[in-house]
């Protein structure tokens, strides 16, 4: 389902790039770096670890769209960009399959860092780490949530739940 928002509406007044490129089909809260006007997934730990991590946060516009699972951005269609840098402090509502641990086993206080090609699979997720060292930029989970569960799910639904999570930086 892939859900995404900031917690507050504190992010209004903050930067966005409105006119990225999809490299990939990209959804709500997938994360990325920048190459030109393009996202791009990290290729590695250190570019992830540089800090130069941006998330997609795009308005549904399609009127043909009737369940947010069914949306994404498809290659070439422009992505809402938004440098988690910018944003530090703030903190962010995202569904439980942004993330590729498991839900039971993402804790509040536990980091959650980029994915990157590295990690061959599900590269614009997130996942889950104990020790941020060297990350410039990550996301501290505070609370876990009901956030992307909807009760026609409730006894089908994929998604267990989300969190809120704190954008963070070692500076």
């Amino acid at each position: 389902m892939s859900l995404f928002k900031f917690h507050d509406s504190n992010f209004i007044n903050g930067y966005n790039k409105p006119n990225v490129i999809a490299t990939e089909v990209t959804q709500n809260g997938n994360q990325f770096k920048l190459v030109g006007d393009s996202a791009t997934v990290h290729a590695t730990v250190s570019e992830a670890q540089a800090g130069d991590i941006y998330v997609m946060y795009n308005i549904i516009d399609k009127p043909e769209i009737l369940n947010t699972e069914d949306y994404n951005v498809k290659v070439g269609q422009y992505i809402r960009a938004f440098r988690l840098k910018d944003f530090v402090g703030q903190e962010v509502d995202l569904s439980a399959d942004l993330v590729t641990d498991a839900f039971g086993t993402v804790t509040e206080g536990k980091f959650l860092v980029p994915r990157t090609t590295i990690d061959t699979t599900d590269t614009m997720l997130w996942k889950a780490v104990t020790d941020v060292t060297g990350y410039e930029v990550y996301l501290v989970v505070t609370k876990k949530t009901t956030f992307g569960t909807f009760t026609i799910d409730a006894n089908g639904g994929t998604v267990l739940g989300g969190y809120v999570a704190r954008i963070a930086s070692i500076n």
